[in-house]
């Protein structure tokens, strides 16, 4: 059957866009803008009148006939509308958690805004009263009482909460994600985006629920209860299957063992929430990248129980009788657990860099996108150090001898990998083959040098996907060839470079009166000069005319003595000349060289 999930595409899209910061939620919020700006044009309530916009507002009178009878859209319309609302919301949250409290002027949007959610909520569950599919008017109604509970928790600034009112809504919308789940109408991704953010509002408002299985009665005593017995969201889980049973909850159970077996070590794990969450996660074998997420919430899950439990037990050794020395138990299985989640984080950046190889195989010759695939692959490889450097500080990881040498291969075959696979190809693309043949020797070298240093690799103790015999001796033979086939190019480029630096070289002829002659030196093409001799010359020559003020002409001394007549007839006929005037009119005395000569 196929049907249109309102969570999906609300709680969907911020799980699957990894919603996380208040910029993240900032350009969530102007994606939701620009849908229901699409939506109001395909819906046809867009009104062009910007006069008299109130009064020809389309928006506020669409009805569930509307929905029946014109388009579903009308339904996802009033959707993302709340959903955007709700989006700000997480908006000023965030900024505020940064800040640790919220302005007045936010906490006046806050609750306006998650205020105008329910009402648009309100007004969903209204439209969309005679949907016909009971999978989508389950979740609109389990929309609406979400909205309802972000409001009174994080809306409404009073001190006494309604808490019956907010755990009946949250544990009506558990039950509901759980059957969608059990259906498998719901990914396991979804839910637990949705149950993480609430769970703990639930424990908190329902009268402190600390372990899981009292989360799973309250649910099902929700469901069950005379108060919910007309509610629509109930009516509609009980007749399409909803078997969700209690729990119960013995001394014996409560005190139940899971024993662990890893390397040398033995420890009992005495908190059942952890075993059950461990469990879950060992169990859980993935086969695509996204299911990595789904095994680590489980292992992370199971990591935060235990550290709770540890704070909570931790000087209560005594009450533990039936495990010696409580205090290392306990820290030999939060080393468990932390080693099974570094793990699962380096089998999934292992996935990611087979992914990226085989991208890199199939690129073309385009030098820019193959520098842009390495620039990936070398920041996954850089991931996958960082998790095996973490892992070999583990306790019980860095003093076992042959676990610690099998991680450190692990670690070096990525390296060697990445740097023969694809970074000596960019130098051969670039007709740098002596960089590349430098990179094939030295792998070859550090390789040889890490397995002469493990022994033999008949019992490997990490997964086969990490590390295996077939894998190395693939590495190994792949350095080789790729060593053979650039061997050759790289002396020829040596010698052309060797070439280069004797471009200069004397030859015999000119080596007769000043050098001493070699036989290597005797060469066909090297006997006699045949090139140009190439001396420095500056770019501007330098003149000093030293004898510019010792050469006169005739022609100029004639014409000297004539303009001196000239003058002095003139000087004659006219008044005599007051003593400032001759001085300015005596001519300026010619400077020499260096004003060293005059006239």
């Amino acid at each position: 059957m196929v049907a249109y999930s309102p969570f999906i595409a609300t709680y969907g899209n911020r799980a699957e866009q990894f919603l996380e910061t208040d910029s993240d939620f900032v350009k969530y919020h102007a994606k939701l803008n620009k849908k229901l700006q699409h939506l109001r044009s395909r819906c046809h309530l867009v009104t062009k009148d910007t006069r008299k916009y109130s009064s020809k507002n389309k928006y506020d009178e669409i009805s569930s006939e509307d929905y029946d009878n014109k388009t579903k859209l009308i339904g996802v319309l009033v959707l993302l509308h709340a959903e955007r609302d709700l989006a700000l919301a997480e908006t000023l949250k965030l900024r505020a958690r940064q800040r640790n409290k919220l302005k007045k002027s936010e906490e006046k949007v806050l609750s306006t805004r998650l205020k105008k959610a329910c009402k648009t909520a309100d007004k969903l569950v209204n439209v969309t009263q005679n949907e016909c599919q009971w999978i989508t008017r389950v979740q609109y109604l389990a929309f609406a009482k979400l909205a309802h509970a972000e409001y009174m928790i994080n809306g409404k600034r009073i001190k006494r909460k309604n808490n019956a009112k907010i755990s009946n809504n949250l544990a009506l919308v558990f039950a509901t994600l759980e059957h969608l789940k059990n259906l498998n109408l719901l990914s396991e991704e979804v839910v637990d985006h949705i149950v993480n953010k609430y769970q703990y509002s639930l424990k908190q408002f329902a009268g402190n629920l600390i372990t899981m299985p009292e989360i799973n009665n309250l649910i099902v005593e929700r469901v069950q209860s005379y108060e919910n017995k007309d509610d629509e969201l109930v009516k509609l889980l009980l007749d399409n299957g909803f078997n969700m049973k209690k729990i119960t909850t013995s001394t014996e159970d409560q005190k139940a063992t899971t024993n662990i077996n890893w390397r040398s070590f033995n420890a009992k794990i005495m908190d059942t929430e952890v075993a059950q969450f461990l469990e879950q996660g060992l169990s859980i074998h993935p086969t695509q990248i996204p299911q990595y997420t789904q095994k680590l919430s489980k292992l992370e899950k199971a990591l935060d129980r235990h550290e709770s439990y540890i704070a909570n037990h931790d000087d209560q050794d005594d009450i533990d009788e039936m495990v010696e020395n409580s205090s290392e138990n306990n820290q030999i299985i939060l080393a468990y657990i932390k080693y099974n989640i570094l793990l699962t984080s380096i089998s999934r950046e292992r996935d990611l860099f087979a992914h990226l190889w085989n991208q890199w195989l199939k690129l073309n010759t385009s030098i820019p996108s193959k520098l842009t695939k390495f620039k990936e692959m070398d920041r996954i490889v850089k991931n996958l150090t960082k998790y095996i450097s973490d892992i070999m500080e583990l306790p019980g990881v860095y003093s076992d001898d042959e676990l610690l040498s099998q991680l450190d291969l692990c670690k070096l075959y990525f390296q060697l990998f990445l740097n023969t696979g694809c970074l000596s190809v960019l130098y051969q693309s670039k007709g740098r083959y002596l960089e590349a043949l430098a990179l094939y020797v030295d792998a070859y070298q550090r390789l040889e040098s890490k397995i002469s240093e493990v022994g033999s690799l008949d019992e490997i103790l990490l997964p086969t996907t990490l590390l295996s015999f077939n894998s190395i001796r693939s590495l190994k033979t792949r350095i080789e060839n790729g060593g053979n086939s650039v061997i050759t190019l790289a002396e020829y480029e040596k010698r052309n470079h060797s070439d280069d630096q004797e471009r200069y070289d004397t030859t015999v002829i000119e080596k007769l009166d000043c050098k001493k002659i070699v036989p290597t030196d005797i060469q066909l093409k090297n006997l006699f000069p045949l090139k140009p001799k190439l001396l420095p010359l500056p770019s501007k020559p330098t003149l000093f005319d030293l004898a510019f003020n010792y050469v006169t002409y005739e022609k100029q001394e004639s014409l000297a003595s004539q303009t001196k007549n000239a003058t002095l007839r003139t000087e004659s006929t006219s008044q005599t000349p007051t003593p400032r005037e001759q001085v300015e009119e005596e001519p300026k005395k010619k400077r020499g060289f260096l004003s060293l000569f005059g006239r």
